[in-house]
């Protein structure tokens, strides 16, 4: 039955892998899923650790300040906020600006702010005199220190009593409890252990629904790219009428595997590429922050993943293997067409059904992938075989159902991919000569057991 198969395989894998185009986007899109994330994750601590620095000083010795809407106001209460480089700065008040830069220009290390009400707003205006020796740059520092402490700032250049001010620089103190923590009064904040459980628990939300629906998307366009073309190719020989000849050394069903699985085969390829560009991405990016000192809140969650039950070795192994035969069911369906048509025109009318199932398996895991409690899928969609080879490499990924009902739902895709793929074969060896009237799919399938 499979005499030949071998050559087949190998002349259409070759054909699809061994091209300009192939090569040229399997290596673009890896250098970009490689630099993507370590890009990311370098900015992103950059962006933390500038945060982290607090706000550099304005190097200003003293602040001349022009409060129209309350002039009596005493800024010195400024110091108390407890801002680093902002704690030993002295703040006189002038009636105007013109007269605080007369005064300003005796020093080189003087600002002056002019506070306006404009409606129900408080504008600050900072202005470098003359003779100051401090940079552009510097004065800006200060302007971040405005930036920050807004609220407070608003609040004293409206003249609000001293009195008010202590109850509103009051803090918050704020402790995070387990019920058994509560109990005993353990802040779950209290050690670092602790402190990075909370923060990967945060992290592993947002980690869900980015696996599911980046899989599903994935999935989705290999699907489409590779499983689409399948009708056509496997009409080749049909509309070329090569057939004749072709049959005298390679059996139908031989033909059908060999040439299917040779174009997917290019496909996984090309998908697992990308996959490890893609985890040597967030590797690279994990090592160059990790030596910054900086720890951001994903990295945090991949050192926690293994206890979590996320991306384990079963996992891993399994949901490879539903992605295998989801893919090969999908583009089993697409092989149904084009072994019951005779030209790439009736092929690609038949593979309505190819994108029919392929449609309503994605909206159903874009609109409902999410219906119960918590964001987890719904169990059933494990076991429906074309919504599951969306959803199933996601959910066994993230450990997300049991590991038996894994390994059924995936045993269950398995014989369903089987199945379907020998369908195909035996209409494409029943249909290799017919030379009637176009026949449909339902009518195919008729006649397949009416033979029997």
């Amino acid at each position: 039955m499979f005499r030949n198969f071998d050559k087949v395989f190998k002349y259409t894998f070759k054909n699809q892998a061994d091209t300009k185009s192939y090569k040229s986007m399997t290596i673009v899109v890896a250098l970009i899923l490689i630099a993507l994330p370590a890009l990311i994750m370098f900015f992103t601590a950059k962006s933390k650790d500038k945060d982290d620095e607090g706000i550099k000083p304005c190097g200003a010795s003293a602040i001349y300040v022009v409060n129209e809407e309350a002039p009596d106001t005493d800024f010195d209460i400024l110091n108390y906020l407890g801002v680093e480089n902002y704690d030993h700065i002295k703040y006189l008040t002038y009636d105007t600006v013109e007269e605080a830069l007369e005064v300003a220009n005796y020093s080189s290390d003087v600002l002056v702010v002019d506070f306006k009400k404009i409606e129900n707003d408080i504008k600050a205006t900072i202005i470098v005199p003359e003779n100051c020796t401090i940079s552009n740059e510097d004065a800006g520092h200060f302007n971040d220190f405005i930036d920050q402490n807004e609220t407070m700032i608003a609040v004293i250049a409206s003249g609000i009593p001293m009195t008010n001010l202590g109850q509103m620089s009051m803090s918050v103190e704020s402790k995070v409890y387990n019920t058994s923590g509560f109990a005993k009064g353990v802040d779950l904040l209290e050690n670092e252990e602790n402190a990075e459980a909370v923060q990967a628990e945060g992290v592993k939300t947002i980690f869900r629904y980015v696996v599911v629906y980046g899989m599903m998307f994935v999935l989705y366009m290999v699907i489409i790219m590779y499983g689409n073309g399948i009708a056509s190719h496997v009409v080749m020989e049909k509309e070329s009428k090569l057939m004749d000849t072709m049959l005298i050394s390679v059996h139908p069903e031989a033909l059908i595997f060999g040439k299917m699985l040779g174009i997917l085969s290019a496909g996984f390829l090309q998908l697992f590429v990308w996959a490890i560009a893609l985890v040597a991405g967030f590797i690279i990016g994990s090592k160059v922050v990790g030596a910054s000192g900086v720890t951001l809140a994903i990295m945090t969650f991949f050192k926690a993943m293994k206890g979590m039950g996320i991306f384990t070795i079963p996992g891993i192994v399994l949901a490879v293997i539903a992605i295998i035969a989801g893919v090969v069911m999908y583009a089993s369906l697409s092989g149904l067409a084009g072994s019951i048509s005779n030209n790439k025109e009736e092929a690609a009318t038949n593979n309505s059904l190819f994108i029919m199932v392929l449609l309503v398996s994605f909206y159903l895991v874009f609109f409902f992938g999410f219906g119960n409690a918590g964001g987890d899928l719904p169990m059933w969609m494990m076991f429906v075989p074309p919504v599951a080879a969306m959803v199933l490499p996601s959910a066994l990924l993230l450990g997300a159902m049991p590991m038996g009902l894994g390994v059924a739902a995936t045993a269950l895709i398995v014989v369903v991919a089987v199945l379907v793929s020998v369908l195909a074969g035996k209409l494409y060896k029943m249909m290799s000569l017919y030379k009637g009237n176009k026949v449909k799919l339902s009518k195919a399938i008729g006649m397949l057991f009416s033979k029997a």
